[in-house]
């Protein structure tokens, strides 16, 4: 018995599986990340050669992704690039695999095509999928002779060209691009790539460094690829993820501000103690939901790209609501977990049962009870200024350790702690015996911490600038460093500050 695939299955797996019409930009990058990750297998360039490009040209009506990896060698571009869900790539290896990605355009442009080639070949390989003649097949009663595999013969064209024999790249081009999808909005399609796609963490977001070195002893290495977005070539803009250290936050008195203390990890296991993900998120004051959406919730990671939503593991928090008051990452190890075609959360499996039972006895119980806590503080003067004392206690402790950035720093750091004792002292006798002693111990802590202050003479400055410079350069460099600490917070010092002294060592010292 004969059996045919009927043509709208096309459908399905096009407008009925992707319809989030930015998924589109995920589904191309993944591809392009792949690819790359052969090409540096392969020895044909490095990490931080490779290249993902994104223009989003809304003149024109035109995008396009550009990768400088594999690409497709000539004999096998027509093949892949028309199969449908017939894929060679493994789910434990590559980000995209069934082989349907590529399809994600075709609802939202009138003409979409792929352009490739391989080193050491001298031509390029060009398929062009006719979308609106697609779309006129795909009207019920219009073309019923068609199968699934007549259909994509009639509306593509396969065309071969000469090209240089150095070069290697994939192009996805989108043309005539539907604007109603908003594909063609710059700044909303920035936002979406820096929360979905494996992208480095900004350099004053300083926390990255100690979420990379975590995960690197446990044996999971983030993988990031410098992609690049803008409306032409000639103006692009390297993209990074959102995370920063204060946090705009919504909380019963309005928009607040908190600040990323520290990072706390946690580990996702089975029921033998096999990892199944490795995660972290971000403490801080926990007032209230996160107001920026490009931060809130702890976002689950496959490849370094985005399974699901930012309220993909609301369902395992106490509180649902409570994984939108915290920022952080789950990275999946487990090859037995695997996304759905949709890449919107997990195939369903008894290793994805006790991921779940996982993620709620971690990150979601912890959480929720840290938020449970923090309001009770909030709503507790003595517990709100024994915690304020530590947080000024353990600044003013790295800060000794780094050295001063300035002496208006310097003198910074013994108000604050003057001040926090001046809070200690007002907590009533009538507390509990041990939050007393907390105060006297506290209190004694910031007199030693405030003489040792006082007397050092570590500033940074002393400690950095190399002897070669003179001492005009010298007062010149410290001036600086005064002026900064006067108008920014120490993050924004110590990055700028470094990107100072980077430039110095880069470029030589004129």
């Amino acid at each position: 018995m004969e059996i045919s695939i009927g043509k709208f299955t096309l459908e399905s797996l096009t407008t009925g599986m992707y319809n989030e019409p930015e998924s589109c930009f995920r589904e191309y990058i993944q591809n392009a990340v792949d690819s790359i990750d052969v090409a540096v297998q392969e020895k044909l360039l490095t990490i931080e050669e490779s290249r993902i490009e994104i223009i989003i040209d809304d003149e024109r009506k035109v995008i396009s992704v550009k990768d400088n990896g594999i690409g497709i060698c000539g004999n096998n571009a027509r093949k892949t690039l028309l199969d449908i869900g017939n894929s060679n790539k493994l789910h434990t290896v590559n980000r995209g695999f069934r082989g349907i990605g590529r399809l994600g355009g075709l609802s939202y442009c009138r003409q979409l095509s792929f352009c490739t080639t391989v080193k050491g070949e001298d031509i390029k390989t060009i398929v062009t999928f006719d979308c609106e003649k697609l779309r006129e097949l795909l009207i019920p009663g219009q073309g019923d002779e068609h199968t699934l595999q007549s259909v994509i013969e009639a509306v593509t064209t396969v065309n071969v060209l000469e090209e240089q024999e150095a070069a290697h790249y994939f192009i996805v081009k989108m043309e005539d691009v539907d604007d109603i999808a908003s594909l063609l909005d710059l700044d909303m399609v920035k936002d979406y790539i820096s929360q979905v796609a494996p992208l480095p963490y900004r350099k004053n977001f300083y926390w990255g460094g100690t979420i990379r070195q975590d995960l690197e002893a446990k044996g999971v290495l983030i993988a990031e690829y410098p992609i690049f977005i803008g409306r032409s070539f000639e103006h692009l803009t390297q993209l990074y993820k959102p995370y920063k250290l204060t946090l705009d936050v919504s909380a019963r008195a309005g928009v607040t501000k908190d600040e990323v203390n520290g990072i706390s990890f946690f580990n996702v296991i089975d029921d033998e103690g096999v990892a199944l993900a490795y995660g972290w998120y971000a403490d801080s004051e926990f007032s209230g939901t996160l107001a920026d959406e490009r931060l809130s919730g702890i976002r689950v990671r496959l490849g370094n790209i985005l399974i699901g939503t930012a309220k993909t593991l609301s369902p395992y928090f106490k509180e649902s609501r409570f994984n939108g008051w915290v920022l952080g990452e789950l990275y999946i190890v487990s090859p037995n977990l695997i996304p759905n075609a949709r890449r919107d959360d997990f195939e369903r499996n008894d290793t994805f049962a006790q991921f779940e039972n996982g993620v709620r006895a971690t990150v979601g119980s912890e959480v929720s009870d840290k938020i449970r806590a923090a309001s009770k503080a909030r709503n507790n003067p003595a517990a709100k200024a024994i915690k304020k004392a530590g947080k000024v206690i353990s600044q003013a402790e790295t800060i000794l350790t780094t050295g001063f950035n300035s002496s208006f720093e310097k003198e910074q750091v013994i108000k604050d702690l003057e001040a926090i004792k001046r809070e200690l002292r007002i907590i009533p006798k009538s507390v509990a015996p041990e939050v007393t002693q907390q105060k006297v111990q506290l209190i004694q802590t910031i007199d030693e911490l405030g003489e040792t202050v006082t007397q050092s003479v570590n500033y940074r400055a002393k400690k950095t600038i190399t002897s070669d410079f003179s001492k005009a350069e010298k007062k010149i460099i410290q001036a600086m460093l005064e002026v900064l600490t006067r108008n920014f917070a120490r993050e924004t010092v110590d990055s700028l500050y470094n990107e100072f002294l980077n430039e110095i060592k880069t470029k030589g010292k004129k």
